[in-house]
């Protein structure tokens, strides 16, 4: 399915009848495919909308800046017109940056927000490799740097690494490049502040290598909750949705208020 917002045709499935309601958010490189097992899984439960971003998948692709705050808004527009009204946002690795800009913009929309190994508060040792990410992104042969983030970014046992590498290949060099360069000044600039600002249930699953300093996280952001899922690199969704979720399952059951 799709929907125009000011001209831009945005990608998008949806399944399912809610409540519960869930919004699921690929990260960069990625399609509504990274979400697969999700949707089956969910829809079963509730209503559920896996979004393709701008840029992305069968979504429009224009000449233009990129950005965390600029997908939120279009997350929220796309939800507002299919009438997802308090979503549990499920965003992987830099769609849960948009859940936790989504949660600080509009206090009242989301009911939860699970991050699935998204780059939040990054380490310190973070930002030399992605300076060296963005520079080869820039280049003639960007796909070759593709592949290295993916292979980067997974296990050796990861069986899913071919499939995400088919996805992130199919993203424009422009779409890669700007959304890159908007991840470190949003982390610089907003993450603090979103953590902040977010007064619902937080779940953060973390992947086999740290991208979040979760420490930090925790003391501005108190409600969260953390796990680590099992021998899986950094598309957890794809790789372990047997792990992935039962932990959404039970956050859900635990922490996140029904409606009525």
């Amino acid at each position: 399915m799709k929907l125009a917002r000011d001209g831009i045709q945005l990608s998008f499935d949806i399944a399912g009848a809610g409540p519960p309601e869930f919004l699921f958010v690929h990260g960069l490189g990625g399609d509504r495919t990274h979400f697969a097992p999700q949707m089956e899984y969910f829809a079963r439960q509730g209503r559920v909308l896996i979004a393709e971003l701008r840029g992305h998948g069968e979504s429009d692709k224009p000449q233009q800046a990129y950005s965390i705050e600029g997908f939120a808004e279009d997350l929220v527009w796309l939800c507002n017109r299919r009438q997802i009204t308090r979503p549990v946002i499920v965003g992987q690795s830099m769609g849960g940056n948009m859940a936790l800009e989504i949660a600080a913009r509009h206090p009242d929309f989301p009911a939860g927000l699970v991050l699935l190994d998204s780059g939040v508060l990054f380490p310190a040792s973070a930002g030399t490799v992605f300076a060296g990410y963005l520079e080869g992104l820039r280049r003639p042969d960007f796909a070759d740097e593709a592949r290295k983030i993916v292979a980067d970014s997974c296990l050796p046992t990861d069986t899913c690494r071919a499939h995400v590498e088919q996805t992130f290949l199919a993203t424009p060099q422009h779409v890669l490049v700007s959304t890159f360069e908007s991840l470190f000044p949003w982390d610089v600039h907003r993450a603090r502040e979103c953590a902040k600002a977010c007064r619902i249930p937080v779940l953060y699953i973390e992947a086999a290598h740290r991208l979040a300093d979760l420490d930090r996280f925790a003391a501005l952001c108190p409600q969260l909750v953390t796990a680590k899922a099992v021998g899986s690199g950094h598309f957890l969704s794809l790789e372990v949705p047997e792990q992935i979720n039962p932990m959404i399952d039970r956050f859900i059951s635990r922490y996140v208020r029904r409606p009525g």
